[in-house]
């Protein structure tokens, strides 16, 4: 029989100050089959995205008093690279589509959001 399952797992790095939300989500992210590296400030997640490989990037837009948008920007270009919010901001919204990101509404659904970086990492492939 054919396997379903991909060539190898994605590797992603989720980084959110809600810690019940991060965990919850790479629970979700890991039983899908995604290799998840999860971090929960803006300065771990800027050291492990300058010092690994990752498929795809998913960031709080507000991180302490950070902006997860910057962490969107220092992102490798091939990345896959979704900004979440649970604010309704315009602005914020445009500037993460700007920088190559999706934008979701926090809190975004965690099932939809594997759905969707496997969706995008197969038609890659």
């Amino acid at each position: 029989p054919v396997s379903s399952e991909p060539t190898h797992k994605s590797r992603v790095l989720m980084v959110d100050d809600d810690q019940e939300y991060l965990g919850f989500c790479a629970i979700i992210l890991r039983d899908d089959g995604h290799d998840v590296t999860a971090c929960s400030n803006f300065t771990e997640g800027r050291r492990l995205l300058a010092a690994d490989h990752f498929d795809a990037l998913i960031a709080d837009v507000r991180l302490g008093d950070y902006n997860g948008l910057h962490l969107i920007a220092l992102a490798a270009p091939s990345m896959i690279k979704i900004a979440f919010s649970a604010f309704v901001d315009p602005v914020i919204r445009r500037d993460a589509e700007q920088a190559g990101a999706l934008f979701l509404l926090k809190p975004a659904d965690c099932a939809s959001i594997s759905a969707l970086l496997t969706d995008h990492l197969s038609s890659e492939a």
